[in-house]
């Protein structure tokens, strides 16, 4: 938890922790540890600084290794070579992710390890090939506003230091004739020989769906049943995560099992069952690689190896220590995976599970022995309904904060796909990788059409009945933070005066959640977009041109739902715009033609490509310009329903000065 939370922290700094620093405090915190060893509370205290130090040491250790080039301008590269990494089909665009060797306009030290450039139509692009090209090329993109998702961290910590796009169709692409021991080449081109497959059998929608299940590619699944997933709730079943890893390597070792005990030699004189889950645990592996290796499957791989390795030295496998084993090791290789919603709705889950049925769930459950099948098939319903409607309860507070929206209607939906996936689209998928080398995924494939269109129509049904789906203003991270610590410290501790202490998260998260404040305007760091909430009409207004993406976004924020966006949002086509709120009289332009008549009558001016002057407005005048927005970032304007003077954050404030963040070239 504390290992967690400190690169948590880390990461919530304006810039990374001094290694000094650190090592200092750790020294400090080690010397004390020695010194309360024998005071229970103080060395329990301490323990805990301690593990959030090492987690920040991680960050920075991670940082000073990495330590990746990236672009700080926008670049118009008419030359760039370099190997192709990785290749993703994205409808009628592939993203192609690039090992640059020259990069015309940059020099070798400005040159980022590896680029992410697309290029229009599906091409018969290979990892292992060489790319030759004009490209634009961007730097990493910071987020659009404060508050909004940053999706610039996770790439640079891939290596990525910047992303673009082919100009025109003057590119060469030359295969590659050998992989040179490029294992990660070979995966590649795994990947791609199994979606082709897949692609030639299946309709395309249910073969986007496929290649999602079986290789981790999601880019081929339409919008709209994506959609239909997350508003169903079923979402986690395109991520590959520890249903599809338990499924897969549960198929194979019962069936390895139940192969060899047919054979009486063997079964009698051999640890058959121990050969049976190293046969799981090498299939689990093969997954893993050609999954892409996502953290949802990495935590899925490591949990379900460490199940198999505890049957090979007959030991229990199934406990928290298995989590906290899970998680270490991903906290220990990706440190920025903390930040991420895929890792924390996994852990949270999956520590929610295991401690109920370890607990009270287990002895519910009983022995399953001596009972007839109905009685088994009832109480595997019962199971499925509890576990759903616990992993809901347990992720919808971070589901609400990424999303802005929590799916009621997921624990049917899941009621009713988990036995789907269990029974049929599974043990096809242990088919297909079987039967592939043979040529013979067809006969798999088929099989699998109709589960995945049972799976598809449920979705959509599920995903129209909008009384099921909550949409929930973004509540500040302070809020989520502290609930999440009180609902893993009750998870953890069995007894009562030990449990006691979760009234301080508790309190933590209810004065946070009593005095945060959400922002009144938003404007964009691009110079383009802005919104502005009236909490008079509870409605969100935009710009007339505003980008869909962008909007997006800002809607969730709000709790906005898009089946009422024309209710509760509206637009301003006026070059000049005006609003009242708190009393307050705003102004956004996108360039203002006479600021000095504007600031006799605005108590905030924005204008969004061009300088204010300094003796334009009065005094008590907010004014954010092309001179915030270009050096600082987009910006967030908060305005008290008091007299409290106006003020603003901008993505520079909040987000810091990391190595991923660039603005104004800088």
């Amino acid at each position: 938890m504390f290992l967690g939370l400190g690169q948590a922290a880390s990461f919530s700094l304006l810039s990374p922790p001094p290694g000094i620093v650190l090592a200092t405090a750790m020294a400090f915190v080690t010397i004390g540890l020695w010194v309360s060893r024998h005071r229970i509370i103080a060395f329990f205290v301490l323990l805990m600084a301690l593990a959030s130090l090492i987690g920040a040491v991680l960050v920075v250790g991670h940082l000073y290794f990495l330590q990746a080039a990236t672009l700080k301008k926008t670049v118009y590269s008419p030359a760039i070579s370099g190997k192709i990494l990785s290749v993703e089909p994205r409808g009628g665009r592939t993203r192609l992710v690039i090992a640059p060797t020259h990069i015309d306009g940059l020099k070798r030290a400005q040159m980022p390890p590896k680029i992410r450039i697309s290029m229009t139509g599906a091409l018969g692009v290979a990892p292992g090939d060489m790319f030759d090209g004009p490209a634009k090329l961007f730097p990493l993109g910071a987020p659009e506003a404060p508050g909004d998702p940053d999706f610039s961290r996770s790439l640079y910590f891939d290596g990525i230091g910047a992303t673009g796009f082919v100009m025109g169709r003057k590119y060469k692409i030359t295969p590659s004739d050998s992989f040179e021991g490029d294992v990660f080449a070979l995966n590649g081109q795994v990947r791609l020989a199994m979606m082709a497959r897949i692609n030639r059998v299946l309709a395309p929608v249910e073969a986007g769906l496929a290649n999602a299940i079986l290789v981790g590619e999601r880019g081929g699944v339409p919008a709209w049943l994506a959609e239909d997933l997350r508003k169903s709730g079923l979402a986690h079943l395109l991520a590959i995560s520890g249903l599809h890893m338990g499924l897969l390597c549960g198929a194979v070792f019962f069936a390895v099992r139940l192969g060899l005990a047919l054979i009486p030699a063997l079964a009698l004189r051999y640890p058959v069952k121990k050969w049976a889950a190293i046969a799981a645990m090498i299939v689990g592996l093969l997954y893993l690689l050609l999954s892409g290796a996502t953290v949802p499957t990495q935590r899925a791989f490591v949990m379900t190896a460490i199940v198999l390795f505890a049957v090979l030295v007959d030991r229990q496998a199934i406990s928290l220590r298995l989590v906290a084993i899970a998680a270490l090791i991903i906290m220990v290789l990706q440190p920025d995976a903390v930040m991420g919603a895929s890792f924390q709705l996994s852990f949270a889950a999956v520590t929610g599970l295991v401690a109920f049925y370890q607990g009270a769930g287990g002895q519910w459950l009983g022995p399953a022995q001596d009972i007839g099948i109905w009685q088994k098939s009832a109480r595997y319903l019962g199971l499925l309904l509890i576990t759903g409607i616990m992993v809901t309860a347990l992720t919808a507070p971070i589901i609400g904060f990424h999303f802005g929206r929590v799916s009621l209607l997921g624990v049917v939906a899941n009621l009713l796909a988990i036995p789907l996936m269990a029974f049929w689209i599974m043990p096809c998928i242990v088919a297909v990788l079987a039967m592939t080398p043979f040529g013979l995924e067809f006969l798999p494939l088929t099989v699998l059409s109709p589960g995945l269109k049972i799976l598809i129509w449920l979705a959509r049904e599920v995903a129209q009945q909008d009384w099921g789906l909550w949409y929930l203003a973004q509540p500040a991270a302070l809020v989520i933070i502290p609930a999440m610590m009180a609902l893993l410290w009750m998870v953890i501790w069995r007894q009562w005066p030990v449990r006691m202490f979760v009234i301080v998260p508790v309190c933590c998260a209810i004065f946070a959640g009593v005095t945060f404040q959400r922002p009144d305007v938003l404007v964009g760091g691009g110079r383009k977009d802005w919104s502005v909430y009236d909490p008079s009409l509870q409605k969100l207004f935009f710009n007339h041109k505003v980008s869909k993406f962008h909007r997006a976004i800002w809607m969730s924020r709000y709790g906005i739902s898009p089946e009422r966006s024309d209710v509760q949002t509206g637009q301003c086509a006026a070059d000049v715009c005006w609003f009242v709120i708190n009393g307050r009289h705003i102004v956004l332009a996108r360039k203002l033609d006479d600021p000095f008549y504007i600031c006799r009558h605005a108590d905030i001016v924005i204008d969004l490509q061009r300088d204010v002057p300094a003796n334009a407005c009065k005094k008590s005048s907010v004014i954010i310009d092309d001179d915030v927005l270009w050096w600082q970032g987009g910006a967030a304007l908060y305005v008290p329903k008091n007299n409290d003077r106006a003020w603003y954050e901008t993505v520079r404030n909040s987000s810091g000065n990391w190595p991923w963040i660039t603005l104004g070239g800088r």
